[in-house]
């Protein structure tokens, strides 16, 4: 009979035991956390494109170097794949890096009329200009105006700029090194920079010359 009780306390004390091991375990398994899932890549932000050479492009407030194509061309797309598009090659050359630019491939579309920079380490099209002998493709009727208005030093033409652009940011700036490589006596930048773009106007030989330089937006965080 004695061992018959003592079997029976030895059996209990081992299902406790056993069982306070298990409840102990418990907890610092349900104390790891699950690993966590890859956040998904955001999508790409999308914008509509409105082509210089087709659509009214200031009809559209607020647009910015994003949503402009030149033939079919946007800034951030490889140039290799498409320039075709901007006809026979004129002209090229090769601008070193000047800090903050980096080094650029220029080349020289339509009578003089569109210069392409592409950056040397990417191949991407960083930043276009477009010049007066490409004025008469642009199908904007208030752009193609702007392009041909005189000297913005002049309040009415002024106005004209700010009524198709809006308020410029900051004063006017008068870049003589800019003025210098483009054998013009003088340019003036009114920069909109936030949306992409700057109006340039040269002066050379007593001639106004409008140039709208796209852009690219810098990437905000």
């Amino acid at each position: 009979m004695f061992n018959r009780v003592m079997l029976f306390a030895v059996l209990t004390m081992l299902i406790l035991g056993l069982s306070g091991c298990g409840d102990s375990e418990g907890p610092k398994e349900a104390s790891q956390p699950a690993a966590a899932a890859p956040a998904p890549k955001p999508d790409e932000e999308k914008v509509p494109i409105y082509e210089l050479t087709k659509d009214e492009i200031t009809a559209h407030p607020g647009w910015t170097s994003r949503n402009i194509s030149v033939l079919g061309v946007k800034l951030g797309d490889k140039t290799n794949e498409v320039q075709k598009n901007f006809g026979g090659l004129e002209n090229t050359r090769t601008l070193p890096a000047a800090p903050p630019d980096p080094g650029y491939y220029l080349t020289i579309y339509q009578s003089n009329g569109l210069f392409v920079y592409t950056v040397q380490l990417t191949g991407r099209v960083r930043k276009v200009e477009i010049y007066d002998t490409f004025t008469k493709k642009i199908a904007d009727e208030k752009l193609k105006k702007l392009m041909n208005t005189g000297d913005f030093k002049d309040p009415k033409n002024l106005k004209i700029m700010r009524d198709v652009l809006g308020m410029e940011e900051g004063e006017a700036q008068d870049n003589a090194q800019l003025a210098s490589e483009s054998g013009a006596t003088s340019a003036t930048e009114y920069s909109y920079d936030s949306r992409g773009f700057r109006l340039v106007q040269f002066k050379i030989k007593g001639k106004t010359l409008n140039v709208l330089r796209l852009i690219e937006l810098k990437k905000t965080t």
